[in-house]
């Protein structure tokens, strides 16, 4: 880590730092696949080029060529040759895709969950990704919440250890100098994961106590064990909306824990405390949004558009964006992007590294052992001489992954037939539909019946589609969509 970041904090203008402030989605900068597509969203959003050129950080940039091109462009333009960070959803899994996080919550084996996170990180991080927005941590005790599937459980201590896991294994232990590890990110800071009827970005009330001894610890673990980031969340707490609260920014995950790394807020958050009533405009969510002590706002204009007037006119301290920035620069600093600002992104280890066997081999150990068996009366395990009726919508169906798989192949999934069919004969492997994943007709159920009747055992391949749970796939939230 060779740069003095107080020195180059020193020759920025106003603009330049608070530019680094913003995050921009990968299709605004020069040298993204899809390039010439800003012209719109920059005047959606009222910036300019000139911030785009300034700016920090990127969301979604992930490929070794299309990382390295943007990377390249950028530099080409920043005046003091600040490189981006590049941030991604890298949840459970890059292209090699785990269970889900409940699902490694129930595996019970922390070690397994730490490869998972190392291997995740490696392939991320060979393809030009720096940061990833995980482990998600936040507590869950209401089954209609669409991002359940993202947390580890409804246990504080069991969250707790697969927050560290999660954090050793994006992290290692030498960020600097192992270019195969990426800067993780805990979200959702505080406790986003008990809204009200279990609906996403609805109202979180609780008692400080209840917040203390069950919703914060899984938070504190992941920083316990050095995690470099932290998300805010979307709802509020106590009454004060996450990303512009002081009282829970600033005085407890700052002053009281001791956290000095990047605060980012999620997707918009900085401008929705407009909507949540805190904020009479985008000037005011702006000032708030700062002195909450959130240095990253994610894909709204904000910070750029109000916080040098702020400033100007003495309504803000520039010395809180100094902290902002310097807290950002110094990440980027530890990544070591100043010394290489192309760290770890190779296009010829795309080819080597990603989905490898070796990570297919873990993923499939870890998804074993994620597995529930509630109940075993002598039917497992199944015998080759067995005819089986495999009867559901997910008997040959690619949607296995999950939500936030984002860069996952359906068409590269095993699919359930296909699994089975390689441990017996085809004589001895029947299959039916049964029904459509909400839906099911006369024919598919006679189908059923008859392919049943012809069998020895019965293996029901049922469950939800991805898109029936994750972000805004909450129980509530699907009805409602379905009946409109």
């Amino acid at each position: 880590m060779a740069k003095n970041m107080e020195s180059l904090l020193e020759q920025m203008t106003l603009e330049e730092k608070i530019a680094q402030l913003m995050q921009l989605a990968t299709f605004f900068y020069k040298g993204a696949a899809g390039d010439g597509e800003i012209t719109g969203p920059l005047e959606d959003m009222g910036i300019s080029n000139e911030v785009v050129q300034n700016s920090g950080s990127v969301l979604g940039a992930s490929g070794a060529w299309e990382v390295a091109n943007i990377q390249r462009e950028h530099l080409a333009e920043n005046r003091l040759g600040i490189p981006l960070l590049m941030m991604a959803d890298i949840v459970h899994g890059f292209k090699t895709i785990f269970p889900v996080p409940l699902a490694i919550g129930c595996s019970w084996d922390a070690e397994l969950a730490e490869k998972s996170a190392e291997i995740a990180a490696k392939e991320a991080a060979v393809s030009g990704v720096h940061v990833t927005f995980a482990p998600m941590v936040d507590l869950v005790r209401d089954p209609r919440w669409g991002r359940v599937m993202e947390s580890t459980g409804e246990d504080p201590y069991l969250n707790s250890v697969f927050a560290k896991a999660f954090v050793r294994g994006f992290q290692g232990e030498d960020l600097t100098n192992d270019t195969h590890r990426v800067a993780a990110c805990v979200k959702h800071f505080a406790a986003y994961g008990a809204p009200e009827g279990g609906r996403d970005y609805n109202t979180v009330n609780m008692s400080e106590r209840q917040l203390r001894e069950s919703y914060l610890p899984a938070y504190k673990a992941a920083l316990d064990e050095g995690c470099e980031m932290v998300m805010t969340a979307f709802n509020t707490v106590d009454g004060i909306p996450a990303s512009g609260n002081k009282k829970l920014m600033r005085d407890l995950l700052r002053s009281e824990w001791g956290f000095d790394g990047v605060m980012i807020s999620d997707w918009g958050a900085v401008k929705e405390l407009i909507p949540h009533g805190v904020a009479e405009d985008e000037r005011e969510a702006a000032l708030k949004g700062l002195e909450a002590s959130v240095d990253i706002e994610m894909m709204t204009a904000c910070y750029v558009k109000n916080l040098g007037d702020l400033v100007e006119s003495g309504g803000l301290s520039e010395a809180l964006i100094d902290e902002s920035v310097l807290r950002i620069l110094n990440l980027k600093n530890k990544l070591g992007l100043f010394e290489n600002p192309y760290r770890g992104t190779s296009e010829e280890l795309e080819e080597e590294v990603i989905m490898s066997e070796d990570h297919r081999q873990v993923a499939k150990e870890l998804a074993i052992k994620s597995c529930v068996l509630l109940k075993n009366d002598e039917v497992l395990p199944l015998n080759k001489e067995q005819k089986v009726a495999l009867i559901g919508p997910f008997a040959k169906n690619g949607d296995v992954l999950g939500p936030w798989s984002w860069q996952g192949s359906k068409e590269a999934a095993v699919q359930v037939y296909d699994g089975l069919l390689a441990k017996t004969s085809e004589a001895n492997l029947l299959a039916a539909q049964g029904s459509d994943i909400e839906t099911v007709t006369e024919e598919q159920l006679a189908q059923a019946v008859k392919t049943a009747n012809g069998a020895d055992v019965i293996v029901l391949a049922l469950g939800e589609a991805s898109e029936m749970s994750g972000e805004g796939g909450c129980k509530r939230i699907s009805a409602f969509r379905k009946h409109k």
